[in-house]
């Protein structure tokens, strides 16, 4: 099961923290290299049994690593948006381009409507 893992960071170190994540990806890479090399040895034997959950496995580490790059891919075009319109607010869309946490002037609290409700002049 996936789960969403949410923290704020200055806009400053959005580069480090990409960095960071392409260090897992890298991580994962290498460990698909090494399932490679063991399925190029169990075919060669012709182990289908172990080939099939070594293919299992890899198919997993791809998806995990398909999954780590498509948040670096997220991350990074929200940055460059952020980047290219310098924090300016997107008109089309009322909000800024990338959300700063903490730093919400927006006020949760329902509104009430105004006027006296009980009044019947319209």
């Amino acid at each position: 099961m996936r789960v969403r893992i949410s923290y704020s960071t200055h806009i400053d170190e959005v580069p480090e923290e990409i960095d960071q994540m392409f260090t897992y990806v890298s991580s994962k890479s290498r460990k698909v290299m090494r399932q490679i090399e063991q399925l190029e040895s169990l075919l060669a034997d012709e182990d289908i049994e172990a080939t099939s959950a070594i293919v299992d496995r890899l198919r997993t580490s791809l998806n995990e690593i398909d999954l780590r790059l498509a948040d670096i891919q997220h991350i990074s075009a929200g940055y460059l948006n952020y980047k290219t319109d310098e924090g300016v607010e997107n008109v089309h869309e009322g909000r800024p381009s990338v959300v700063a946490a903490g730093d919400s002037l927006v006020d949760t609290a329902p509104q009430q409507p105004e006027g006296n409700p009980n009044n019947s002049e319209a």
